[in-house]
């Protein structure tokens, strides 16, 4: 079989120092991938031991083309004649066998990268974290800042990360404190919490600052204070109005109770006057007996006088009789109801309004309507009105009820007096 030497001016021996070139570049790189894994250290020495055998012949097989054209074969090593005269088959075997391990190589680093986290991969983890993480020195210089972070620095301070303490100084220059931590929002309308805290690894110690993208629980929290800030003053309207409402039923029932107090003082006058002016058709013993219970209570001695017993409307036209009223009711009264208690206030009221002021002793009451809406209109027999009648005390708390009941209220002067209730059954 021909020696390697005897082919070296022909394209086999070209063809096998391309091969040897491509088995040392492939060598390269596998050597290139094992060197940053320490923990797979074997491999890795393999791989260094695969490419130096692998220069070597390269850069044997490579000189041996400056020998071609001389007469004897140079003497510098006594390994030339050996490695020169070897059969050609032989070195195409041993680039086959290098192929070979060449290709176990690249298979075990795959079967490697599958099954061990490796620190390119944490790097490129770190690297695609949603949140800022930096590694600095006691002194401040960045050792291990991601992607994130980068963007971040360059976004407040204009640079990359290279000193912590000049970040750290914007953040407390710009930034809001949140219990040690500073929460900062950027020119995107981003809002940011940094926080920074010491690690120790290899024995050393190190300080952490990280960024956490808060802008979503930010604005919530927002959305939450300003709705709080809203509960608050709804609520202290509410108090306003509660006490409010405390102050205006304290006035009403002071009102309710100075007009009823009116309505019986000005009954019993009433009834002393008509006493006075018909002392046969008058009880004067019931007079007496009302105006000492007035009297007492006036003085403080005793409660206010009880009315009579009896329903409401039969106790209105009694009172209107006591003081020399008669009334003429015309129509069916309601039966019950609102509407029936403001019936009798009204009878009160006119009754007394029309000894005081008209000098009548006769009450016309005409109802008409049904029990869907209810219409009553009360006259008198006495002096018309010389004006307008104005709306004061008694009226005006019975207009009041009216209202309040959903009905209307009309009070009319001119040709007569006439007053007007319009309302549905209560």
């Amino acid at each position: 079989m021909s020696s390697y030497f005897s082919i070296l001016d022909t394209t086999g021996a070209l063809l096998l120092l391309i091969a040897a070139l491509i088995l040392l570049m492939g060598q390269t790189l596998v050597l290139m991938l094992f060197l940053p894994e320490k923990q797979n250290w074997r491999h890795t020495a393999a791989a260094g031991l695969h490419l130096l055998i692998g220069f070597l012949v390269f850069v044997n097989m490579l000189d041996s083309y400056g020998i071609v054209n001389d007469d004897s074969i140079p003497r510098r090593s006594i390994i030339y004649p050996f490695l020169f005269f070897l059969p050609w088959l032989f070195y195409v075997m041993a680039e086959v066998l290098s192929a070979g391990i060449l290709t176990f190589q690249l298979l075990a680093y795959t079967r490697y990268r599958k099954n061990t986290v490796t620190s390119g991969a944490i790097r490129q983890t770190v690297d695609l974290l949603p949140e800022g993480i930096c590694i600095s020195a006691p002194d401040g210089t960045v050792r291990l800042s991601n992607l994130t972070m980068d963007a971040l620095c360059r976004e407040l301070t204009g640079e990359r990360p290279a000193d912590v303490h000049r970040l750290w100084a914007r953040l407390e220059a710009d930034g809001e404190d949140q219990s040690g931590k500073r929460l900062i929002r950027t020119s995107r309308g981003e809002v940011w919490l940094f926080s920074r805290g010491a690690i120790t690894a290899d024995g050393k110690e190190y300080d952490r600052t990280s960024a956490v993208n808060v802008t979503e629980r930010y604005h919530i929290t927002e959305e939450l204070r300003e709705k709080n800030a809203q509960l608050q003053d709804i609520q202290r309207r509410m108090k306003e109005a509660s006490a409010l409402s405390a102050e205006m039923f304290v006035k009403q029932e002071e009102a309710s109770a100075r007009t009823a107090l009116h309505n019986e003082l000005g009954q019993v006058l009433l009834m002393g006057r008509h006493c006075i002016e018909h002392p046969d058709s008058t009880d004067a013993g019931l007079v007496a007996l009302m105006t000492r219970q007035m009297n007492s209570f006036l003085l403080g001695e005793s409660m206010a006088p009880e009315p009579d017993a009896g329903e409401e409307l039969r106790q209105a036209i009694n009172t209107a009789e006591r003081i020399g009223v008669t009334v003429d009711m015309k129509g069916a009264p309601p039966k019950e109801g609102k509407a029936r208690s403001l019936l009798a206030a009204a009878i009160r009221e006119c009754a007394a309004n029309a000894v005081k002021h008209a000098e009548g002793d006769r009450l016309f009451v005409e109802i008409t309507g049904n029990a869907g809406e209810r219409r009553i209109t009360i006259t008198n027999n006495g002096v018309p009105p010389k004006g307008p009648v104005t709306e004061s005390g008694g009226l005006l708390s019975l207009r009041r009820g009216v209202e309040a009941a959903g009905g209307q209220m009309i009070v009319q002067s001119l040709p007569a007096f006439s007053l007007t209730l319009s309302f549905m059954d209560q």
